[in-house]
């Protein structure tokens, strides 16, 4: 065996110029295959993490989640507010604004719905624009919620943030716990 290997190394190393220019065709094929797999790859993933287009599959209640945990992080983390416990309520389940193609001929115009190619056969609506759920009430359960500065700090916060009236906002004291 080792006799065969000796004279096919013979024969075709050193490689000829005939050879190094296939080696070297053979490499650019593969780096042109593998580079639009990449951008494809690329493209899927900002459109998933892009903010107006929401966070890939997320629906309102896990929206709504989110945001009563985010709520709840940081008002612990103020002085003086202790645990914290929140509750929000929102208005719909929020908008998509889809993109679509309009077409007119003479008289009459169309609209289609412009589609993203996500794999070989899914075609989702290509979304423009997110909008959240509007916050339309917020009850905030808090151990110094019977500090009135505290109570006026969380209400202060919360209309910072959700933009709500002080008449839409609860704060209450937390239960103390034995």
């Amino acid at each position: 065996m080792s006799g065969q290997w000796k004279e096919l190394k013979k024969k075709y190393w050193p490689p000829g110029k005939d050879q190094l220019l296939i080696l070297v065709l053979l490499g650019l094929l593969l780096a042109v295959i593998a580079v639009p797999a990449e951008d494809e790859k690329k493209a899927t993933d900002m459109s998933e993490n892009n903010p107006a287009q929401g966070t890939a599959g997320e629906t309102a209640t896990d929206y709504e989640s989110r945001m009563e945990e985010k709520l709840e992080e940081l008002l612990s983390q103020v002085e003086g507010v202790g645990k914290v416990q929140v509750m929000l309520t929102f208005e719909g389940s929020g908008e998509k604004k889809v993109e679509k193609d309009v077409s007119s001929t003479g008289q009459e115009s169309r609209e289609e719905t412009v589609y993203q190619e996500q794999g070989s056969s899914e075609r989702i609506p290509y979304v423009t624009s997110e909008r959240n759920p509007k916050a339309a009430g917020v009850l905030i359960i808090a151990e110094g919620g019977g500090n009135s500065r505290i109570r006026q700090e969380i209400l202060e916060a919360a209309q910072a943030l959700f933009g709500i009236e002080a008449h839409k906002i609860k704060i209450m004291k937390m239960e103390e716990t034995k």
